[in-house]
Formats: C-alpha cells, structure tokens, sequence
C-alpha cells in the first residue's frame, strides 16, 4: 500500500519494539500495582481497539503524510497493547491460583507447583489461539 522501503519497515517495526520495551517496563509495571491487573488488561484492549480502527481508516486517506502519522499511531496503540494485555492476563491469572488445596506433605510445594500448572495451561491455551485464530479467520 505505501511501497515502503526495507528500512522504511524496520522503522515502524523498530517503533512497535521499543515503544512496547519502553511502556511495559515504565508504565505497566508501575500502573498495575495502582488499579490492578484486570483494568490494565482492559486499557490494553481498548487501544487494540482503536489501533486497528486506525488501521481500517488508511484506504480512506488519500494524503501519504497523514497516512504515515496514522499508520505510526496505530503502531503505538498496538505497542501499548502488547505492553499490558499479555503481562496483566498472566499476572490475573496468576492471582486466580492463590487459593489452591493442598494435599497434605509440602503446602508451599504442592501450590507453586498447581500454579505452574494452572499458568502453564494458561499460556499453552493462548498459543493455541494465537496459532487457531489466523486459520478459522481466513
């Protein structure tokens, strides 16, 4: 669409990675703690949201200059969905496994290891996804 060189593309992806760096250590990390994991996740899909809103707007621009700025600014709401949704879902989830019943010999033992179970599946379901959801699209 735009003819991009190979280092035009480096460029956006570059901004996509290091704005992502960038907000998961400076914001989420410090953000999460204040309003708790489930509203981050939120925030972070609510920028998806508009991230790919700009995206399905760039036919509609006729202008190469403002189609890069909005193309640059849907980079930085996917940035910032990378940066919060992934890590506060993991770290939700986590949460949900605090409460475990142990069976009897190593309390501490038998709920970390319920726990790496619980966030295991946790992670393998959303690869899952991640692998499904481009096949059942298409």
């Amino acid at each position: 669409m735009f003819d991009w060189s190979n280092s035009q593309n480096g460029r956006l992806l570059a901004t996509i990675g290091i704005m992502a760096a960038l907000l998961q250590g400076g914001y989420s990390r410090r953000v999460t703690s204040k309003i708790g994991e489930g509203v981050m996740a939120q925030r972070g899909m609510y920028a998806c949201s508009i991230g790919f809103a700009l995206l399905a707007s760039l036919p509609h621009l006729n202008a190469p200059t403002t189609a890069t700025k909005v193309i640059y600014g849907a980079a930085v709401c996917l940035a910032f969905t990378s940066a919060t949704v992934v890590s506060s879902l993991t770290a939700l989830a986590s949460l949900q496994c605090d409460d475990v019943p142990t069976t009897g010999v190593n309390i501490k033992l038998s709920q970390e290891l319920a726990k790496g179970r619980a966030l295991g599946s946790f992670r393998s379901a959303g690869q899952l996804g991640r692998a499904l959801g481009p096949l059942l699209g298409a």
